[in-house]
């Protein structure tokens, strides 16, 4: 079961990013050293942040976030994490059309995000549900690495 992830639940948000940051160093552009460095204060301000929603398989084997920046007509997809036992079984699609449907909620025209160059596995998945890899880079809030690719998904 997927659900959103509320303010009170900041503790679940940092443990299933933190383990996914572990288990998964090189599909993230934060390290776990960085974030395992984040105050209770930080964690609890990312699990309440106005601008975005984050959504966790219970149990804590899967996560994503969608958040807006500037411009509120684009959600970006991030921190998109499956634990391995549960890796082909649907919950990466599922946790992919919570964030779609937030940004169709909220009225977004799209939905973006960018994926490491060597996760041939993410790249399959995003294309399966519904999005379009582009070369041209949208304009993310954050630098993304060097030779990633870029997905989107219109609404």
């Amino acid at each position: 079961m997927i659900r959103r992830v509320e303010a009170e639940d900041w503790e679940l948000l940092r443990d299933v990013r933190l383990r996914a940051l572990s288990e998964d160093p090189d599909a993230f552009l934060a390290t776990y050293a960085q974030e395992s460095a984040f105050t209770d204060e930080q964690w609890q301000a990312r699990a309440g942040q106005s601008n975005g929603a984050s959504f966790a398989v219970e149990g804590g084997d899967g996560l994503v976030t969608g958040f807006v920046d500037a411009d509120p007509t684009t959600v970006f997809l991030v921190g998109m994490w499956v634990s391995p036992a549960l890796r082909g079984s649907g919950i990466a699609r599922d946790l992919v059309a919570h964030v779609v449907e937030w940004a169709r909620v909220r009225g977004s025209a799209r939905v973006c995000l960018s994926v490491e160059a060597n996760n041939l596995r993410a790249a399959r998945l995003y294309e399966r549900c519904g999005f379009t890899e582009t070369k041209d880079s949208p304009n993310f809030p954050y630098k993304p690495n060097q030779g990633n690719r870029f997905f989107v998904f219109e609404l």
